[in-house]
């Protein structure tokens, strides 16, 4: 929930920046940075608490047996898709606040300045300056949606904190939910201040009874960077009406939460404005059904795509190409072995085998006696000369 609290809270300063107000936009992003730190900080604290909380009841169980009275509080829901061993699942909380004491009231202080709730907390304080921008600038389109923003953002926030922190426990872990250690809880401790005081000083001048008593370092700091650009950015004159806005969106948005889920959420209840919205409610419990969408779109056709492929690459193309190129250089290696083998290296070791035959013959003539050199010269000069006379002797035939 806080990741998509992120993405909203990006999309005011983007907003502020649409009209002009660079000054409360960035004034936004520096207090939306620390709140929502402890907000994340809170929600990693509680999730180590409850995850400690688990493993105390299985280790329990696990020394007592598993009988029926150590089964957790809650099993399952109407609404049917809770897992009752989700430490990250609200509904399986409740209670906290006495189990975990300073993660709790860290965790409140930053979602009420999320919230933006009125004069003493910096999300009210920036969260106005965008308001009041929209409004002067006559962006009432902007003004509504984010007045619309605003009114969610308090609702969920106080659903989020009477779930989490408020009632009974609603499983057993969350009945055995420890405190974090010092090093998570101090974090907390420290950021709080400034989650509330740093709004004080980005207080428009302007303002009532407050504008002015803090200098407004905000403003301070970025204006050398406006003039260098020669950026013209706006001054809201102060209207009742953006004020009233968020008064009436933060206050009206906590104050739904809260009835509908602070005062304890009971085991196995459907949520209440399950009952208020009816089939709009699936709407929203399913995110718009963006991920079914997503995954009957986008994801089926790239396995799609990826089956074909692998087809394409391993079962009809490329491998049978290269399996087909494969053996073929098997087979042609083969045959040019056997070529070299019985051709190349029968000619060549023939030749050497005549050779050695040739010398062994020769060898044999060649024995040292003088008597035999000198038959061998008359038998050659004999030859000889009876090859010359052979054409003599045929004419006198």
């Amino acid at each position: 929930m806080l990741a998509y609290s992120t993405i909203s809270q990006l999309g005011f300063m983007v907003a502020a920046l649409g009209t002009g107000a660079y000054i409360a936009a960035f004034f936004h992003l520096i207090t939306h940075a620390f709140f929502k730190g402890l907000l994340f900080l809170g929600s990693g604290s509680v999730i180590h608490g409850v995850e400690h909380g688990q493993h105390h009841v299985h280790e329990h169980n696990q020394e007592h047996g598993d009988g029926d009275h150590h089964a957790p509080a809650i099993q399952t829901r109407r609404d049917g898709d809770l897992n009752p061993e989700d430490p990250q699942d609200m509904r399986n909380m409740g209670g906290l606040l006495r189990r975990m004491p300073i993660t709790g009231w860290t965790f409140i202080i930053g979602g009420l300045t999320l919230s933006g709730f009125p004069l003493i907390t910096a999300g009210f304080w920036s969260k106005d300056e965008i308001l009041a921008s929209a409004w002067y600038t006559n962006n009432l389109f902007v003004f509504w949606s984010l007045a619309i923003a605003a009114f969610l953002t308090a609702f969920y926030t106080a659903r989020q904190i009477g779930l989490t922190f408020f009632g009974k426990p609603r499983t057993e872990a969350a009945a055995h939910a420890p405190e974090s250690t010092r090093s998570m809880t101090w974090p907390l401790i420290l950021i709080s201040p400034f989650v509330i005081f740093l709004g004080w000083f980005g207080i428009p001048n302007n303002f009532p009874i407050f504008g002015g008593t803090v200098p407004n370092w905000i403003e301070e700091y970025l204006e050398p960077f406006i003039e260098y650009l020669h950026i013209h950015v706006p001054h809201p004159e102060f209207s009742i009406t953006p004020l009233g806005a968020s008064l009436v969106v933060a206050l009206g948005g906590l104050t739904v939460g809260f009835l509908l889920y602070g005062r304890g959420f009971k085991v196995g209840q459907i949520d209440p404005m399950r009952r208020v919205l009816g089939p709009i409610w699936m709407l929203f419990h399913n995110k718009y059904y963006v991920d079914e969408l997503y995954k009957y779109t986008i994801v089926t056709f790239a396995r799609g795509l990826s089956n074909f492929l692998y087809w394409v690459d391993d079962l009809w193309v490329i491998d049978p190409i290269v399996n087909a190129i494969g053996r073929f250089g098997v087979w042609l290696s083969m045959f040019l072995g056997a070529v070299d083998r019985i051709v190349i290296d029968g000619i060549v070791n023939g030749a050497g085998w005549v050779a050695d035959r040739t010398g062994a013959v020769l060898r044999s003539t060649q024995d040292g006696q003088v008597q035999v050199y000198l038959l061998v010269l008359a038998v050659s000069v004999t030859v000889w000369l009876l090859l010359k006379a052979m054409p003599l002797l045929l004419t006198l035939v």
